[in-house]
C-alpha cells in the first residue's frame, strides 16, 4: 500500500492519510463518538448491579433493555463511521468491552 502515513493527533499512531479526518484515526473517532454512550452503559450497568443486590423486587430486565438500546446505538454511530462490516463489529466489540470496564470505574468530582 502506497500513502502517505500521518500521526493521529490523539493517540499518536501513524496511519494512511486516507484514514483521518481532522487529524485522527478511525478508532479515536470512533472512541470519542460513543464516549457518552460508553458512559451511559456504564451507569446502567452499575444501577441494574445496585438494584439486584439491594431491591429483590426491581424490575432488572427494563435497565437490561435499557442497556442494550444503549449498545444498539453505540452500533449505530459506529457504522456511520466505519464503513467496513467487519471493522465495525471489531470496533463495537472493543467499545463495548472498554464499557464494560468503565462501569466499576468511579469518577471524581
Amino acid at each position: 500500500m502506497s500513502g502517505i502515513l500521518i500521526f493521529c493527533r490523539d493517540c499518536g499512531k501513524q496511519v494512511p492519510s486516507s484514514e483521518t479526518r481532522d487529524g485522527l484515526c478511525v478508532e479515536c473517532r470512533v472512541r470519542r463518538s460513543v464516549a457518552d454512550l460508553r458512559d451511559e452503559h456504564a451507569r446502567l450497568w452499575r444501577k441494574r448491579e445496585r438494584y439486584r443486590t439491594h431491591n429483590a423486587n426491581a424490575n432488572v430486565e427494563q435497565i437490561g433493555r435499557q442497556i442494550a438500546r444503549v449498545e444498539d446505538r453505540m452500533g449505530q454511530r459506529i457504522k456511520e463511521l466505519v464503513s467496513n462490516e467487519r471493522q465495525a463489529t471489531d470496533y463495537l466489540r472493543k467499545e463495548l468491552e472498554a464499557a464494560r470496564g468503565q462501569r466499576y470505574t468511579i469518577k471524581g468530582v
